[in-house]
C-alpha cells in the first residue's frame, strides 16, 4: 500500500444526536435560579453562582473586580487566613472572579462536605468584611499584575483595540489604570456587593447528588441573599462608527501584535450563529484559511486567529497576529484578501462540511458527562439567553445548510460599523 491508496474517510455528522442532557430548573422564594443536574460520580459535586452584574452594576470603575478579590478575604467571623485554611482542610477548590458582564463564583468538594461548605461560602458572599489592610494589598497586588501585563503586546493590543471600538469610557471598553485602582475605597465596595450580590441577579448551577434534602438545603442557604434588582441597565449611548488606525510602541518587543476588526452583535442577535460559523472558516482552528494563508503558505506568523467576542450586550469581530515588523502590511493585505473571497464567492461544500465535523466535535466535548454539560448549560443560561439557545446553536450548522448563508452574513451591514487597528512594535 502507497501513501496514495490512503484515504481520509467521510465523515457524516447526525446532529440530531445531539442532545442536551435532562436538567431540574426552578426559581426559589427569592427570585434566585436553580439549574440542577444528577451527578454521575457519587461523592463528587460541583457548584456555580452567577450573578448578572459584572461592571454593568459599577457605580465606580473597577468596583466589581475589586469586590470579587476581597470576597474571599473573610467576613467578620473569618479572617482571609481561615478562609484558606478551612478551603483547605476539606479539600475543596474555591474561585472568584468578575468579568463584563458577570461575577462567577465556582466551587468543587466530596458531596459529603458539601452542606457545610455551600453555607460556608453564602456566609462569606453575604457579609464580606472588607478589611482595609486586604484592600490595600489588594491593590498593591493588582497594580504589580497591570505593570507585567503592560509589557505584553497581545495584551496592550486587546485593550487598545476594544477601547477603539466601544469607547473609552463605556463599560465594555475602559482599561485599568493606577489611577482607577488608587480610586477604589472600601465603600465603592460595600456598595457594589450591597447593590449586586442579590438573589434578583443570581443564578446557581449545582451537579451532584439531588433529592428534596438537596432542595431544602438551597432553599434555606441562599434565602437569606436579599431579592434586590433583577437586571442592570443597558445604556443607549454608543459611540460613532469610526475607521481608525493606531500604534502603541513598547520597548524592547521584536514583534508587532495586530488587532483588527470591527463592532458587530452580542450573542443573542440572529445573525450571531451565520457569523459563527463564518469566524470558524475563516481563522477559529488550526486549519482556517487564515492559518493556511499566512502561517502555512507565507510563513508571516506562528499564530493568527480571528475570534467572535460577542459579550451580553454588545460584541466586535476581531483578527489577532503576533508579526514581524518587516512583514505587517503584507500580512494586513493578505488577510484582507481573504475577507474579499469570503464576500465574493460561495464556501465550498468539503470545506463547510469539514468545519460543520469541527463544531460538532466541540459541543460533543461540551456535553461529555454532567459536570461539563453543567458548564455549558450555564453558557446556555448566561450568554446565550437560555437553554433553547442549544437548538438555535446546532442549527446554525446542519448538513442542508447553503454554502450560501455565512458570505450573506459577511455582506450585512445595515449600519456602519466601528472598525479598528491596534498594532504594537519595538
Amino acid at each position: 500500500m502507497t501513501v496514495e491508496d490512503l484515504k481520509i474517510p467521510r465523515i457524516q455528522t447526525d446532529w440530531s444526536r445531539l442532545q442536551l442532557a435532562p436538567y431540574d430548573f426552578r426559581t426559589l422564594s427569592n427570585g434566585a435560579q436553580l439549574y440542577q443536574i444528577q451527578s454521575n460520580k457519587p461523592g463528587l459535586c460541583s457548584l456555580e453562582i452567577v450573578f448578572r452584574n459584572g461592571r454593568w452594576g459599577e457605580r465606580k470603575k473597577l468596583a466589581a473586580r475589586m469586590t470579587a478579590n476581597l470576597i474571599q478575604d473573610g467576613n467578620l467571623r473569618y479572617s482571609t487566613d481561615q478562609v484558606a485554611d478551612t478551603i483547605d482542610f476539606y479539600g475543596a477548590n474555591l474561585s472568584i472572579h468578575a468579568d463584563l458582564d458577570f461575577t462567577v463564583i465556582s466551587m468543587s468538594c466530596l458531596q459529603k462536605h458539601f452542606d457545610f461548605l455551600i453555607s460556608f461560602l453564602a456566609e462569606l458572599l453575604i457579609e464580606p468584611a472588607f478589611r482595609e489592610a486586604d484592600l490595600v494589598k489588594s491593590k498593591v497586588f493588582m497594580n504589580s499584575q497591570l505593570q507585567h501585563q503592560l509589557s505584553e503586546p497581545d495584551y496592550v493590543s486587546y485593550r487598545e483595540f476594544t477601547s477603539l471600538i466601544y469607547g473609552r469610557d463605556s463599560v465594555y471598553g475602559y482599561n485599568t489604570s493606577p489611577e482607577l485602582i488608587d480610586a477604589i475605597q472600601r465603600e465603592d465596595l460595600v456598595t457594589y456587593q450591597r447593590e449586586n450580590y442579590v438573589a434578583g441577579l443570581m443564578s446557581v448551577f449545582y451537579c451532584g447528588k439531588l433529592g428534596p434534602a438537596t432542595d431544602q438545603l438551597f432553599e434555606r442557604v441562599l434565602n437569606p441573599f436579599p431579592k434586590g434588582a433583577s437586571g442592570p441597565v443597558k445604556p443607549s449611548i454608543y459611540p460613532v462608527p469610526t475607521n481608525e488606525t493606531r500604534h502603541f510602541p513598547i520597548e524592547h518587543c521584536a514583534q508587532f501584535s495586530l488587532k483588527m476588526g470591527l463592532r458587530c452583535f452580542p450573542k443573542v442577535h440572529p445573525d450571531f450563529y451565520g457569523l459563527y460559523v463564518l469566524n470558524a472558516i475563516l481563522g477559529d482552528y488550526f486549519g482556517s484559511r487564515l492559518m493556511k494563508s499566512l502561517r502555512e503558505d507565507k510563513g508571516y506568523t506562528y499564530d493568527i486567529h480571528s475570534t467572535l467576542d460577542a459579550q451580553v450586550y454588545d460584541g466586535c469581530f476581531y483578527i489577532s497576529a503576533e508579526l514581524n515588523p518587516d512583514k505587517s502590511e503584507d500580512a494586513i493585505r493578505l488577510i484582507q484578501h481573504e475577507m474579499d473571497i469570503l464576500r465574493t464567492r460561495l464556501v465550498p461544500e468539503q470545506e463547510l462540511e469539514m468545519v460543520r465535523n469541527y463544531l460538532c466535535g466541540n459541543i460533543m466535548r461540551l456535553l461529555d458527562g454532567p459536570f461539563q454539560t453543567m458548564v455549558f448549560l450555564k453558557i446556555l443560561v448566561m450568554e446565550y439567553g437560555g437553554p433553547q439557545a442549544f437548538q438555535r446553536k446546532t442549527a446554525a450548522t446542519p448538513p442542508t445548510m447553503p454554502a450560501a448563508a455565512p458570505s450573506r452574513v459577511a455582506r450585512r451591514q445595515s449600519t456602519p460599523p466601528t472598525t479598528g487597528t491596534a498594532k504594537l512594535a519595538a
